[in-house]
């Protein structure tokens, strides 16, 4: 159903029987502080759409075809109540414009309803995209960006696409859809950018996405390359409270952690606490943790 880059190997993440070494520490940030506080502040914002944009074109200038976006801070993660269409989209925006910049053509896509008949719908989280998009003030550049839908129908004169928050859902995979589009897209050279992607299968009584055929779907979603991810680490992942830290990686870099350390009086601290040249498992951090608390 898919095909795999030649250089595939598999994901770079590391499993739970893996011990890889923390390395010596790369540069440290100024992460944004009080992530807690919604609505977040501009300046907040505005530097996630900075480094999204920095990533993603390291990636493509890199030759990357397949990349992927993770950004889950409150109003960007939808299984918050406080979740922040707008946000998204923003960060969309200047993903796009950045690539239109030089005169080539962008393609922002939402997927389609699936499904059928009472059954056909779309994602909450993408409900009302399409129409928000329509209405949004694309710059200069807005005569480079148009809009389309997952599939390989879609793959036109643009040279980049960008795809937000593709998913599956109850009864219905979007991963055939997407392996299509990006196969077709590869076929010509264009690049393929997923946007906080889900791609985890969802089980029905149906039997969509079961046993048979998940070790391809999970490779399939392994081949795209990370460009940025930015997320944060809680206590309780079920709470989502309170924040410990987060964990940030840009293209070609290490992946960072941070500690964040509660001083009192609405006051905090974010420090860096240690850099791995693969993504940590979830028992290298909670060891972190415990060794700095």
């Amino acid at each position: 159903m898919w095909t795999f880059p030649s250089d595939f190997k598999g994901s770079n993440a590391c499993s739970g029987g893996v011990q890889v070494q923390q390395q010596a520490m790369s540069e440290a940030v100024e992460v944004p502080t009080h992530l807690n506080n919604i609505p977040h502040s501009r300046e907040t914002r505005r530097f996630f759409y900075k480094e999204v944009c920095q990533a993603v074109q390291r990636a493509v200038a890199a030759g990357e075809l397949r990349m992927k976006v993770r950004v889950t801070i409150p109003e960007l993660n939808p299984q918050m109540d406080v979740y922040r269409v707008g946000t998204l989209l923003e960060m969309v925006r200047d993903v796009a414009t950045t690539l239109a910049q030089d005169g080539k053509r962008v393609k922002v896509c939402v997927q389609q309803a699936m499904g059928q008949g009472v059954f056909q719908g779309l994602p909450l989280s993408l409900s009302g995209v399409r129409r928000i998009m329509d209405q949004m003030d694309w710059g200069s550049v807005g005569e480079f960006v148009s809009f389309g839908q997952v599939g390989a129908d879609q793959v036109d004169e643009a040279a980049f696409y960008v795809l937000i928050c593709p998913q599956n859902v109850v009864g219905n995979t979007i991963l055939t859809n997407l392996g299509e589009m990006v196969d077709a897209a590869g076929e010509q050279g264009k690049h393929v950018i997923l946007v906080n992607p889900q791609l985890t299968d969802v089980p029905s009584a149906g039997g969509v996405m079961g046993v048979r055929g998940r070790k391809e779907r999970m490779q399939f979603a392994e081949t795209f390359t990370v460009a940025y991810h930015y997320r944060l680490l809680y206590m309780s992942s079920a709470m989502m409270y309170p924040i410990m830290g987060c964990m940030r990686y840009m293209y070609e870099d290490q992946w960072q952690v941070y500690k964040r350390k509660d001083l009192g009086k609405r006051r905090e601290e974010w420090s860096l606490a240690a850099c791995f040249d693969s993504e940590p498992h979830s028992g290298q951090i909670t060891a972190l943790y415990k060794s700095r608390a």
